[in-house]
């Protein structure tokens, strides 16, 4: 499998997305999709930035894996999540509406 496909499927599950959602927000069939995984074809330019964009993530992850950003981010929140246990319902809350507004 291309590392672009291998690497779609570790930001789906980051973004706790479904391949058929993924279809869905890029404007292509869940076929089509499925269709390029299995035959690991690569999509065209305008396809891998709306995967990219929907994944919250860039062509360069993509296809390289390399994204020194990309990695400092996801350490941060790996480091940070243990630590939202101690918070209470309504800090909890409040970063919610954070996240939801930094997308």
């Amino acid at each position: 499998m291309l590392q672009f496909w291998q690497n779609v499927k570790e930001e789906l599950d980051y973004n706790l997305k479904t391949q058929k959602e993924l279809a869905s927000a890029i404007g292509i069939s869940y076929n089509t999709l499925q269709s390029w995984i299995t035959k690991d074809r690569l999509p065209d330019a305008e396809q891998a930035l709306k995967i990219a964009k929907e994944l919250n993530t860039t062509i360069e992850y993509l296809v390289t894996g390399k994204n020194e950003n990309q990695k400092g981010l996801k350490q941060n929140l790996q480091d940070i999540i243990p630590k939202l246990n101690h918070l209470s319902n309504e800090n909890i809350e409040l970063l919610g509406i954070l996240a939801s507004h930094l997308k």
